[in-house]
């Protein structure tokens, strides 16, 4: 029995425990690695029973996921979900008292860093790459005891990563052992070094440079070559299987008692199809087909997923040619009943190896280097690659790191080693410096800007006129008041970025003036009837704008740490082109600072009729003196400083302020009221996340500096 398969056993046992029940235990005891037995439910329960330990083993434990009550220990026992940070050990490791001063967010099936609140989920853990800031998802105490799979290569203190890897001059273990010198000397050598390295009689010298395994190694299921030459079909269907043994579908050998044991033994998993075991995958779920020449999918929602995996009902996949409209059937199907429907589309294909599509890495900068075979050296970015291509990925000028890794390969099977890298417009960052010169305020200007503002001009009677504000806060998105774009049609707005003039024609080469795709009123917002509340609406522009330091977006506080609210006597930014202390609207914009101030405070100063604007989605800001924003500000953002930070984030939208006596003008003399953004985030961030991030215009022009290799 397989350890695998006792961490199924050991999982219904846990569950039946959970659920009153302990029958199971009786028809299945554990037997410890020295000998003596237990019964099954103490299995990957916290506690050490076998006298040797055994049973709380992370190999045994690690694939373990926790019913809902229990709490899941860092090695993969579970215990009670109550006993987490109650002073006293109950996981054998005792990390069910570690980080007891971070809120438990993440899930049974994720890491929680050790210095944060991030989750990584578990596929992600000792691979290489240190996802968490603390590095506590690649650290020895987690990895030590980690199973590799058979066909990945073990770092010392204990991640694993591909093959396809090794010696490529980037360090993918954190310690570095992937590069070790005794071992990449041979693979990397040039010119004549490369005489006094020749593979000897009983070994197989890879395709990929001077890399030699054990000739007994060849077709036996697992890849040992960077580039899977041992597992090569042409090769392996050669070899003649023996008594005792298992011929995969490509051609190697396994051990007989191998097949159908719940684990990939055959390089390509068919000892684990369904027809040849005759055991039907769960109920409606499909099994990612394998790798084709000159073809290509993505499974929906899982960059990290590979062929072979098991993926449930209704998962989709997108499927590609290396030849462009060349898909013969859909290029969209779904899991459905253990099937792909429709049936999975065929590519023509004018090459008969496997490559790597395009990688897809949002705003960043890509340089492509094939490190072994007929292409080898630079290739371009923006076609197929061949297997062993490395991708060195950086964030251009005015962008920062969101997501994934600066290195990735394409492995053998047609998929990427790392999720890549994602870059981000760097947001809430200004220039520090001040001039001396919206009532009472200052004159904005190039060397002090606020990058992030955005005037809004309408067409009205064949000219554009100004008559909003926004704030930019992503490349293709302006954050403004509901109340501005309320029935209005895109085509009647332009947005215009970095200019200080409320004449559309007064502009200079930093200029940007961009059209408006789509309007996105916030769906409670019902203008003056519902009394302005929710009032917040989303410009999606046409095209991207042009980051740079001039134009930048500011930053939102996702996580709302502190209510706004709560910031009271905190002081704030907001700009426009509003009304000034001559009632007279700004030819220039300008810019003045407002203090926030209480619930309390803002409602005993405001009328009892005016009160009714004032609720649990807005907040109030300002002096009572005479300083303020007025008409013309509307949509205009107010943002604050990150608490200990030099960022910016905008936390009001400029909403209403009750009007002078007998004047159609705000009174400045009030607090402004603000729609408070934090409210809306999931909203924003909903709309954020379909739209893709593009960069700079010539990040396509330029992918390599260097001559390469169509």
């Amino acid at each position: 029995m397989t350890s695998l398969v006792l961490v199924f056993i050991a999982l219904a046992a846990i569950e039946a425990t959970a659920a009153g029940e302990d029958t199971i235990v009786n028809v299945h005891p554990f037997v410890c690695i020295d000998g003596s037995k237990i019964p099954l439910a103490n299995v990957c329960d916290g506690i050490s029973n076998c006298p040797d330990s055994s049973d709380e083993l992370r190999k045994l434990c690690h694939h373990i996921v926790c019913p809902a009550p229990m709490y899941r220990c860092a090695y993969g026992a579970c215990v009670s979900r109550n006993v987490r940070c109650d002073g006293f050990q109950d996981c054998a490791d005792g990390s069910d008292e570690f980080r007891c001063e971070i809120n438990e967010i993440c899930s049974d099936r994720e890491h929680q860093c050790f210095s944060s609140s991030k989750c990584v989920p578990f596929a992600q853990i000792c691979n290489g790459y240190e996802d968490c800031a603390d590095g506590s998802d690649e650290s020895p105490t987690l990895c030590k005891e980690y199973p590799c799979p058979s066909h990945t290569y073990s770092c010392s203190y204990g991640g694993c990563i591909h093959q396809e890897v090794l010696c490529d001059g980037v360090k993918d273990c954190v310690d570095g052992t992937d590069e070790d010198p005794n071992i990449c000397t041979a693979i990397n050598c040039i010119g004549d070094e490369c005489s006094k390295f020749t593979c000897r009689e009983k070994e197989f010298a890879c395709e990929s440079g001077r890399q030699c395994i054990p000739k007994s190694k060849l077709c036996d299921g697992v890849h040992q070559c960077r580039d899977a030459s041992d597992e090569n079909p042409k090769t392996c269907k050669k070899i003649h299987c023996g008594e005792g043994t298992y011929r995969c579908a490509y051609g190697a050998c396994i051990p007989e008692h191998l097949k159908c044991n719940l684990q990939a033994n055959c390089h390509d998993w068919s000892d684990e199809d369904e027809e040849v075991c005759g055991i039907p995958l769960p109920e409606g779920a499909c099994r990612l087909p394998a790798a084709k020449p000159g073809t290509h999918y993505f499974v929906h929602g899982c960059p990290e997923c590979r062929p072979g995996d098991v993926k449930p009902e209704l998962t989709r996949l997108d499927y590609t040619c290396d030849i462009k409209n060349s898909l013969q059937g859909s290029s969209t199907v779904y899991c459905q009943n253990n099937n792909w429907l429709p049936p999975i589309p065929m590519c023509p294909t004018e090459d008969k190896e496997i490559t790597c599509a395009p990688v897809f890495a949002p705003g960043a900068r890509k340089r492509c280097e094939a490190k072994w075979g007929s292409h080898q050296g630079w290739v371009p970015c923006d076609k197929n690659v061949p297997v062993g291509t490395q991708v060195s990925l950086e964030c251009p000028e005015f962008y920062e790191r969101y997501s994934g890794a600066s290195h990735t390969t394409c492995l053998h099977d047609g998929t990427w080693s790392q999720i890549p890298l994602t870059c981000a417009p760097t947001c809430g960052v200004r220039d520090t410096s001040v001039e001396p010169l919206i009532v009472n305020g200052w004159e904005v200007s190039p060397i002090d800007p606020l990058p992030w503002h955005a005037t809004l001009f309408s067409h009205e009677n064949g000219n554009w006129s100004f008559f909003c504000g926004g704030t930019l806060i992503a490349e293709r998105l302006i954050l403004t008041a509901g109340h501005c774009v309320w029935k209005t049609e895109p085509d009647t707005i332009k947005v215009v970025l970095a200019t200080f003039s409320s004449n559309i024609t007064n502009r200079d080469e930093n200029t940007q003036i961009i059209d408006v795709e789509k309007i996105d009123s916030q769906d409670s917002y019902q203008d003056h009837e519902g009394n302005y509340n929710s009032d917040a609406a989303l410009l999606i522009l046409k095209k991207s704008v042009t980051i740079n330091s001039l134009v930048r977006p500011a930053c939102i506080d996702w996580e709302n740490n502190l209510d706004v609210s709560l910031r009271s006597g905190e002081i704030g930014l907001v700009s426009g082109l509003g009304l000034t202390e001559n009632d007279t609207y700004s030819k220039t914009l300008r810019v003045t600072s407002l203090r926030i101030v209480s619930e309390e405070k803002c409602r005993e100063s405001h009328t009892k009729d005016f009160r009714k604007y004032l609720t649990y989605t807005t907040f109030c800001a300002g002096w009572e003196n005479g300083t303020g924003v007025c008409n013309g500000d509307s949509g205009g953002g107010l943002v604050l400083q990150k608490p200990n930070t030099s960022i910016w984030e905008i936390q009001g939208i400029v909403s209403i302020s009750p009007r002078r006596l007998g004047s159609a003008f705000c009174d400045p003399n009030y607090y402004t009221i603000f729609t408070k953004v934090s409210v809306y985030s999931a909203w924003i961030r909903k709309i954020l996340e379909t739209l893709p991030i593009l960069g700079p215009p010539d990040l396509q022009e330029s992918p390599n500096k260097d001559t390469t290799i169509a």
